[in-house]
């Protein structure tokens, strides 16, 4: 990116000496490291577009901010907030700068995208000298991969950490979702595993039986895809074991996401499936829960059944007469709906949804993103 997309000198050395100000202030100890060849070095990260900066003599403090937070035990997340909050804290000056007589109409709009590529280049900086200072397990390497592959990078992005984690690519993946403790604690090193967040999560590849790396208890199965489209599998794994845990879909030591499309349908957009529900169910609504429950029963066996009341009534286990009686209800409730097929077919859809939603437990709270 040329100078024209960046504050000029004097405008990014105002603003670099607020960054650099709120870098020292929230990593205090660190604080004589950021010098005046800091700031010079951040001034030039804002004029231009960080490439080639690295080698200058103001970027080794943030070099040396990421190791001596890794000697002192701690995780980058600390430096990347510090470095984002001292960005945002420097807004102020840049919008008091672009205020200024002869400043360029487009100073704040540039400014902005300077400060969000600043705190990159000083973020990539301290990650890069934390991480050489740092050498890692196969199985931190493991799950550092795992995060590459579920953040949706291409294949390309994350290939050398898959040779340095020992991990060969199959040609397609499940991602299980499970519950706390369903995991075993060992599995061969074909697996990519999570298992510290709050719900565990596996990559596995399609061909592998699942069922010999769990412990028993819930889990759920996404679809099989490639690798690099293993976010969806999981997506779909997490879906599956949330609507497992409102008692939508049946619970079972491993639920596969391919046996209840139907219902992920029926939940993909679920106030449209309500008002759905409620349009076509209107006639039923307002009747006793009793009535309402016999009456739907009914209607669901009449839209299914080729025969007649004889038919509905075995497989309902009630008398013909019983069901010849709702028939003529429903007849009078619903109308010449009962004979359009498009009516028929959203009664159908509408009585499914109804049935799944209907019954107890509904509401559990969702699961949280790992």
């Amino acid at each position: 990116m040329t100078a024209s997309y960046a504050p000029a000198r004097s405008a990014a050395l105002v603003i670099a000496r607020v960054v650099v100000d709120g870098i020292r202030h929230s990593l205090p100890e660190h604080a004589p490291l950021f010098d005046a060849r800091a700031t010079e070095f951040v001034a030039s990260v804002l004029e231009r577009d960080g490439m080639n900066l690295g080698i200058a003599a103001g970027a080794d403090a943030f070099r040396q901010v990421g190791v001596a937070e890794y000697a002192a035990g701690k995780e980058l997340d600390r430096l990347s907030r510090a470095y984002h909050s001292a960005g945002r804290g420097a807004l102020p000056a840049l919008a008091s700068l672009s205020r200024q007589p002869g400043a360029g109409s487009g100073l704040m709009d540039t400014g902005v995208e300077a400060l969000l590529r600043c705190s990159d280049v000083l973020i990539r900086l301290s990650t890069a000298a934390y991480r050489a200072a740092h050498t890692p397990s196969v199985a931190e390497l493991r799950r550092d991969l795992l995060k590459e592959i579920l953040s949706g990078r291409p294949p390309a992005k994350w290939a050398g950490l898959a040779a340095e984690a020992g991990w060969v690519p199959p040609a397609r993946v499940v991602a299980v979702a499970a519950e706390p403790g369903a995991v075993r604690a060992s599995f061969g090193p074909e697996v990519l595993a999570d298992l510290a967040g709050e719900y565990p999560l596996l990559l596995v590849p399609d061909d592998v039986e699942i069922g010999g790396v769990l412990a028993g208890t819930r889990a759920a199965v996404g679809p099989a895809v490639a690798p690099a489209d293993a976010a969806i599998s999981l997506r779909w794994a997490r879906r599956t074991l949330e609507l497992v845990r409102r008692e939508v879909i049946e619970d079972g030591p491993l639920v596969r996401w391919s046996d209840h499309l139907t219902t992920h349908w029926l939940f993909a957009d679920e106030v449209l499936t309500t008002a759905l529900v409620t349009r076509s169910l209107a006639p039923i609504a307002d009747l006793p829960a009793n009535e309402r429950t016999k009456l739907a029963e009914t209607l669901d066996a009449m839209l299914s059944a080729r025969g007649g009341a004889p038919e509905i009534a075995n497989n309902l286990g009630v008398h013909p007469q019983t069901v010849r009686n709702r028939m003529r209800r429903l007849r009078v409730l619903f109308g010449a709906r009962l004979d359009d097929p498009q009516s028929r077919l959203d009664l159908r859809i509408a009585l499914r949804a109804d049935l799944l939603t209907t019954e107890p437990a509904r509401q559990a709270a969702p699961m949280k993103v790992a």
